[in-house]
């Protein structure tokens, strides 16, 4: 089992001990100095007091299980307004939203990059509104996506 997934199981069961929902795990950084981000999440918010519990509970559990090896600076915060798109749910609870996507390969028009509304997520695709132009994109040819905070 990696490093990533440790972390991710750990995380996983904290946040489910809180009725909370671990939005994703990420690393950064370069070995023997890196920065291990979770991202927790509730639909109703999640406050400072929560975090900093989440923060210490994980932190305990990886001083004992110690999967990272050298130094690593632990990192837990929400996913906040302008969210990360990584999975197949994080479109799906997207619906509705504007995003951005950066793709490996051109769709529409002459541009690696679609911004438009999520109109639809399956297990292999999400289906964009883009200007009005309905827009399929594989998950596999997603590079990076989140979603786009708009005042109103």
């Amino acid at each position: 089992m990696s490093a990533l997934d440790e972390v991710r199981d750990l995380a996983e069961a904290v946040v489910r001990r809180r009725d909370l929902e671990l939005w994703d795990v990420e690393f950064a950084g370069q070995a023997g100095n890196s920065v291990v981000r979770v991202f927790v999440h509730a639909d109703d918010g999640v406050d400072l007091d929560t975090v900093a519990a989440v923060s210490e509970e994980i932190s305990r559990g990886l001083d004992l299980k110690d999967p990272i090896p050298g130094r690593y600076t632990l990192e837990v915060s929400t996913p906040g307004l302008e969210r990360n798109l990584r999975t197949p749910d994080h479109f799906e609870r997207s619906v509705g939203d504007k995003v951005v996507v950066k793709t490996t390969e051109v769709l529409t028009g002459n541009s690696h990059r679609i911004e438009g509304t999520v109109v639809e997520a399956s297990s292999d695709v999400v289906v964009l509104d883009a200007n009005e132009e309905k827009v399929e994109v594989p998950y596999g040819l997603i590079k990076s996506a989140r979603t786009v905070f708009e005042w109103r």
